[in-house]
């Protein structure tokens, strides 16, 4: 945690700009079912063929100009979040390389390649769905719930009603989850493990006969994991 801290605090400015693009391409696709709705509550019974063209040349500038921030405000995240993991990777190699030989085997091999590998990535995914999914996801349930308010208050009740439902499964399903990762991870390291010692000692193996052995060893290896 520290390390992804210090990592995170270094390209802060860039997390920071890529948050506030997100922000704005979700304020721009909440407008848009304003602007249909306006336009057909209020512009269309007018029966001014020149303000509907005009107000759907705006919901069309507004579909681009929210597809143009939602692209720039990704590519910024996917930056962003490769950095953070580059510096991580780099730091937990160096550490690595530090360790003494009782604590190299205290951790095992298998499990020092798992979390340069899939830890840092799955370091890398959270980074970025953290300047993309975190920031839109709540934005778009409560914004949505005001414009929603503004537009129909009878259909802004049911999501109101809603919400704690919603709330409810998200919790549980986090908490359902987030152990269940650790268990995953274990397994992982088996997995790579058995890969290992394969891959370094296959004469051996092979010199046995051992293969169809190796082969259900690892199959109930994958099976488990």
């Amino acid at each position: 945690m520290k390390l992804l801290s210090r990592s995170m605090r270094k390209y802060a400015r860039w997390i920071f700009l890529s948050i506030f693009i997100k922000l704005l391409a979700t304020f721009a696709e909440l407008m848009l079912p304003y602007i249909l709705e306006h336009i057909i509550d209020d512009v269309v019974p007018t029966g001014r063929l020149g303000e509907v063209l005009l107000w759907g040349i705006a919901m069309f500038l507004s579909a681009i100009l929210t597809r143009f921030l939602n692209v720039t405000a990704n590519r910024r995240a996917v930056t962003n979040a490769h950095h953070v993991s580059y510096d991580i990777r780099q730091a937990l190699f160096e550490k690595t390389m530090a360790l003494s030989g009782a604590q190299f085997d205290a951790f095992g091999l298998p499990s020092l390649i798992s979390r340069m590998t899939s830890d840092s990535y799955n370091v890398q995914s959270f980074a970025q769905q953290l300047q993309t999914l975190c920031v839109r996801a709540p934005v778009m349930l409560l914004g949505g719930i005001v414009v929603t308010l503004v537009m129909d208050r009878s259909l802004a009740l049911i999501l109101i009603v809603l919400l704690p439902f919603l709330t409810a499964v998200v919790l549980f399903v986090s908490a359902k989850g987030i152990p269940m990762f650790s268990t995953v991870q274990k397994k992982l390291d088996a997995i790579v493990r058995i890969m290992r010692v394969n891959f370094s000692g296959s004469r051996v193996v092979t010199a046995l006969t051992k293969e169809e052995s190796e082969k259900k060893r690892f199959a109930q290896a994958n099976a488990d994991m």
